[in-house]
């Protein structure tokens, strides 16, 4: 009977912090206390530096659902203990065991850094889709590169690995969860509902569009006239590039977070993923851009222009064969000038010879 009473209690305890993810949903709730709801993909990384003598290891939880990361932990020693001794296809909860022995070592290395840049850089990478579509390959890629630019150091051996989990689980294993803070709606301007206007089919999209960020600043696309895509092609989940005038204080934080200004201070473009475009009423698009978590850039376009895209703006980077004269002249024009001029030359003599 005690045993019973045991299960029914751990029972509950796991709905009762699986309500706290899912909007307070039983249903859900349910299905996530018995596992059968996964809305964070755990990033397990480990590491080591040779010429520094040092090693370490990672547990990013992101929640795939609402694109967040609800937390990250890190533990560094100096020397390569970890990176030898953790198994990276191990399971996260006993992984995590095993940093919270590191932590406590001798060895122990101060790893606050690791976590901040870990953080910042998976926001400004928008590791998000790769994450939902568990692709590994361009996670080991960027993680290796993330690390590569917070010590410094292009001597670097890095493992990725990916496993599917819970916000409940993570909550009952004692990790704290960063929870996005819900930004309160404004009230109705008016008290009764029959003083409200009507709202159009296309103002009734914006909003719903809107209700999903937590905010929303003024953004313009880079315009490409030569290289770049027509603003009705630019398909969702495509990156472009997006100018902030920082007007605004939410602005001027992502600026600086990307470190997007110039030596004079002025605003320099930042990449942006297309998560909605909605056509304005025959008056060109309204582009929805997520520039950071939980923050769109919304921009309004005409018809008929084209944009700079990520993928456009590598091409149009590609360097440039030129001749030795810094003309940009190819070898087959080099060649037509010259045949050319050889039959200019041929013309003359037989008209002398006549």
């Amino acid at each position: 009977m005690s045993d019973q009473f045991d299960n029914i209690n751990e029972k509950a305890k796991k709905i009762e912090a699986a309500l706290k993810y899912t909007e307070g949903d039983m249903p859900s709730a349910k299905l996530m206390a018995s596992g059968k709801l996964q809305d964070v993909t755990v990033i397990k990384g480990k590491f080591i530096i040779p010429d520094m003598d040092t090693s370490g290891f990672f547990l990013a939880f992101i929640n795939v659902a609402n694109e967040y990361i609800s937390a990250i932990r890190t533990v560094m020693s100096s020397n390569s203990s970890i990176f030898t001794r953790l198994r990276i296809f191990d399971d996260w909860k006993s992984l995590y065991k095993n940093m919270q022995i590191y932590e406590t070592g001798d060895d122990v290395v101060e790893s606050d850094k690791l976590c901040d840049d870990l953080i910042d850089s998976f926001i400004k990478a928008d590791v998000f889709p790769d994450v939902q579509s568990l692709n590994l390959d361009y996670l080991s890629v960027a993680v290796q590169d993330i690390l590569k630019e917070s010590f410094g150091t292009e001597q670097i051996k890095t493992q990725v690995d990916l496993e599917q989990s819970n916000s409940m689980d993570v909550d009952l294993a004692g990790i704290s969860i960063m929870v996005p803070e819900v930004e309160q709606k404004a009230e109705q301007e008016f008290s009764a509902p029959q003083q409200a206007e009507e709202k159009s089919d296309f103002d009734r999209v914006i909003d719903a569009i809107e209700e999903r960020a937590k905010f929303i600043v003024e953004g313009e696309s880079v315009l490409s006239p030569v290289k770049g895509v027509f603003v009705n092609e630019v398909k969702q989940g495509e990156k472009i590039y997006v100018m902030l005038r920082g007007n605004d204080d939410v602005s001027s934080k992502i600026l600086d977070a990307y470190k997007a200004r110039d030596d004079e201070g002025n605003p320099q473009p930042v990449l942006g993923r297309i998560v909605d475009k909605v056509s304005n009423e025959g008056n060109g698009y309204v582009l929805y851009a997520l520039v950071a978590k939980g923050i769109y850039a919304k921009i309004f376009e005409e018809e008929n222009v084209k944009i700079q895209t990520e993928i456009t703006k590598a091409k149009r980077d590609e360097p440039e064969v030129k001749s030795e004269n810094g003309e940009g002249k190819t070898v087959l024009s080099v060649l037509v000038y010259i045949v050319f001029v050889m039959m200019i030359g041929g013309l003359i003599f037989l008209l002398f010879m006549l």
